[in-house]
Parts: C-alpha cells; sequence; structure tokens
C-alpha cells in the first residue's frame, strides 16, 4: 500500500541528491503502520551544507512541489503544483494530510474527486500563524482559518497533537485521536537527579543561562522578547546570557536578532548557538537555568517538552497547547518584553527543585510506549473502515 504525508515543509537537499530535515523526525516509523510504501510530498530546498539536519530514512520517496504560496509565483507555479499534487494523490492508496499547509489544502480537491482515504493531522493553528505574518498575513487568516476549521470539521480522522486546544478552535464530527507529534525515549532519571543538583549550586548573580529552541528566521517564535530583558536583568544584578538554538528555516540569512542585540548593547550576553542535531539537544536544555518559549504561535512546542524532559525549569507564553504543560503561574502574554521579565522575576522566586520534579513529570506522558499504542490504536480504526 502506498500512503504520502502531505506538508509544506520544506525538506532539504544537498548536491548528491539526498535529503534531510529537522521537523519531521521518526515519521516514517510512524507511517509504516499504515503501509509499506511512503511518499513525503513538500516543498524542497537545496543547502550548501547539510551539518546538523538529519537524514530523511532512504525508505522515504521524496515528491516536490514548487512553492504557490507566494504572491510573486502563484501564477507561475500554480498549475504545476496542481498537475504533481493530483498525480500524487490519485496514486497513493491512503494519505496524510498535516494542516496550516498550503499543498494539503490543495490535495483536498482531489482526494474528494478519487475519493481517497485520509487522515488530518492538527498540528497547530491557522488563525495564529497567518495573523503573525504582518500585514498581507492578517489579510489572509480569517480565509485560512476558515478553510483549515472547514477540512478538519469534514474530516473522519483527526489526529490532533493537543489536549484541547486545537479541538476547541478545530472541532471535528469524526474519529479523533490526542496524541503528540513529540515521542521521547523512556526518561533518564539521572538527568533529574543531576537537575537538581545544578539547581543546589545555581546562583543566578554568578551565572544565569535562559535559553530559547527555535528558527531564527520565524518572527513569531518571540526570540526579540527575550533580547529585549537581558540589558534589564543585567541591571538587576544577574549575570545573565541568551542562548538561541536553531537554523533558518527559509535558508536565508536574517540578522533580525543579531542586530536587535547589538542595538540593545547586549550582543556579548547573547549567543547564538546553531542549529543541532538531535543528539546535541539534551546537553543544550542540561546547560540552560531556565528554559523560555515565547512564541505567538505554537501547536504543541516540541522545545518545551524536550527541555522538560531533561528537569528543566521552564516559561512561556500562554497560548495554543503551550498552558497545556507549563505551570499557570509561569505563563506570560505573547508579545511583551516586560511579561516575560516579570515572568523570569517569579520564577527566580520558587522553588526551582519542585519546578524541576512536575516538569520531568509532566514529560513522562510524551514516552514512546504510551503514545505509540494511543496512536496505533487509532491507525488500527482508520485501516478497519477501508
Amino acid at each position: 500500500m502506498r500512503l504520502t504525508f502531505i506538508h509544506d515543509g520544506p525538506l532539504f537537499y544537498n548536491d548528491d541528491g539526498n535529503y534531510f530535515e529537522f521537523a519531521y523526525h521518526e515519521l516514517y516509523e510512524r507511517y509504516s503502520f499504515l503501509a509499506d510504501e511512503i511518499y513525503f510530498m513538500m516543498r524542497t530546498k537545496k543547502i550548501d551544507s547539510d551539518k546538523n539536519f538529519t537524514p530523511v530514512p532512504e525508505q522515504i520517496k521524496v515528491v516536490s512541489v514548487p512553492n504557490f504560496k507566494s504572491p510573486k509565483v502563484y501564477l507561475k507555479n500554480k498549475k504545476t503544483a496542481s498537475a504533481i499534487v493530483e498525480k500524487q494523490v490519485k496514486e497513493s492508496d491512503y494519505l496524510v494530510l498535516r494542516t496550516q499547509s498550503s499543498i494539503a489544502q490543495l490535495a483536498l480537491k482531489y482526494i474528494r474527486k478519487y475519493n481517497k482515504p485520509y487522515i488530518i493531522e492538527s498540528v497547530g493553528c491557522s488563525w495564529d500563524s497567518y495573523w503573525n505574518h504582518g500585514l498581507l498575513g492578517k489579510m489572509v487568516a480569517p480565509y485560512m482559518y476558515l478553510k483549515t476549521k472547514s477540512a478538519i470539521s469534514h474530516a473522519e480522522y483527526v489526529y490532533y497533537v493537543t489536549e484541547k486546544f486545537l479541538q476547541r478552535r478545530y472541532p471535528t464530527k469524526g474519529k479523533t485521536v490526542s496524541c503528540s507529534n513529540v515521542v521521547l525515549d523512556k526518561l533518564d532519571e539521572e538527568a533529574l537527579r543531576a537537575r537538581l543538583e545544578k539547581i543546589d549550586r545555581f546562583d543566578p548573580h554568578k551565572k544565569l543561562v535562559l535559553g530559547t529552541a527555535a528558527a531564527l528566521d520565524t518572527r513569531y517564535k518571540g526570540q526579540e522578547y527575550v533580547i529585549g530583558i537581558i540589558k534589564k536583568l543585567a541591571d538587576d544584578g544577574y549575570n545573565v546570557e541568551y542562548h538561541l538554538a536553531g537554523g533558518m528555516t527559509g535558508q536565508q540569512p536574517n540578522y533580525f536578532l543579531k542586530e536587535l542585540a547589538e542595538e540593545l548593547g547586549v550582543s556579548d550576553r547573547v549567543k547564538f548557538v546553531g542549529s543541532l542535531s538531535s543528539s546535541q539537544m539534551n546537553d543544550f536544555y542540561d546547560s540552560l537555568d531556565l528554559y523560555v518559549q515565547p512564541s505567538k504561535q505554537e501547536g504543541l512546542p516540541r522545545a518545551v517538552i524536550e527541555a522538560m524532559s531533561r528537569g528543566c525549569p521552564a516559561i512561556g507564553t500562554d497560548i495554543a497547547g503551550i498552558p497545556e504543560l507549563i505551570q499557570e503561574d509561569l505563563l506570560f502574554k505573547k508579545g511583551s518584553a516586560d511579561e516575560v521579565y516579570l515572568t523570569v522575576k517569579r520564577v527566580l522566586s520558587k522553588d526551582m527543585k519542585k519546578i524541576a520534579a512536575e516538569n520531568f513529570n509532566t514529560a513522562k506522558k510524551y514516552e514512546r510506549e504510551k503514545l505509540v499504542k494511543k496512536r496505533q490504536s487509532f491507525y488500527k480504526d482508520f485501516l478497519r473502515a477501508q
């Protein structure tokens, strides 16, 4: 059987024609439960270096779709994209569509034409995604919200990554499962023990390391609001640094955050550590005293769960699935440096060992064995209905 996973992507490829990703970990393992032939259909971009990218498993075949989202290329590429999408849909037995994707929205037209079985994965809010992309995004947001809401409401099978948020915003009459895309190996109790010892030694006036793991050229990730409080924390007497892990999703240089740090006179305290491989992330989280998720738009953020799995205290915006992870009094309003500052000060006054232990226990809900059982039960229901 042939299954095609559809999203905007991108995937990346090098001169040798090998494909790489940083946002689609372990999907082959997941979808091979449904079919023995797996395709990814999305946009692709060439890269000069594949360092710190994760190779796409060789069993996955890639179907590249030209970008037609931008008004500049819509007329040029839409016809070609439509032909590619229709052909792939027609030749597939099952399809998995991830929302917030123009290619997925296009595929729905042909899925209905050829009456193909499909699952929709609801991983984020279309309204929030587009609303936080400037004036044009705000103009498009109502249309995309209604398109996504309609697509999900009519789907017979919907996979939500949140427990409540996306279900409320994009309800469906179909069969559903609440199952995070973030899958952790069995948590290491030693990580929590090491974290508690780290907190025992912690003195923010000697060293306070904040950190965020997110794309650096995506403005709605909100790192600017953390950079905006570094000088204020330093003036309060904290020896503070802010470490940013992440690369450029579009592979185009974006120096906004570096320029902001220089403008505010804190470039010596803002460290860009680059795009890290999955094997390097635990060391990154372990190096932090406090993880910060300042996003304006999210689904259920992987980085928060990963940080919590290392016992790292965390704060974040009160949006999307973040309140399902972080304690209520450690949430802050999006888009406000003052809110970030007050929340950092608040968490430093609390029992951080207790927060670390609570975070570690919350992350246990995302251990592989628990989620695989839930997901496979949902997939079995889908397969039985075909």
